[in-house]
């Protein structure tokens, strides 16, 4: 029982566990990628090809890094 207690507090002080409360603010992620969706949109009208290719891949890339951690 001291080890499971031990455990929760260990989870809940260091972030690993979060309460059902908890709401992810997706604005940043949201207000970092809009010129790449932007681009990727234009992108798509003008060509849906090559450059659509560069501006998809560049707009993965931002998406990706707004979610790791």
């Amino acid at each position: 029982m001291r080890i499971l207690v031990a455990v929760i507090l260990m989870m809940t002080v260091s972030g690993c566990w979060r309460g059902a409360s908890d709401v992810v603010d997706n604005r940043p992620i949201c207000d970092g990628t809009e010129a790449q969706r932007t681009a990727h949109a234009a992108a798509l009208a003008a060509d849906g090809g090559p450059q659509s290719v560069v501006t998809g891949r560049a707009l993965i890339a931002a998406v990706d890094a707004g979610c790791e951690g």
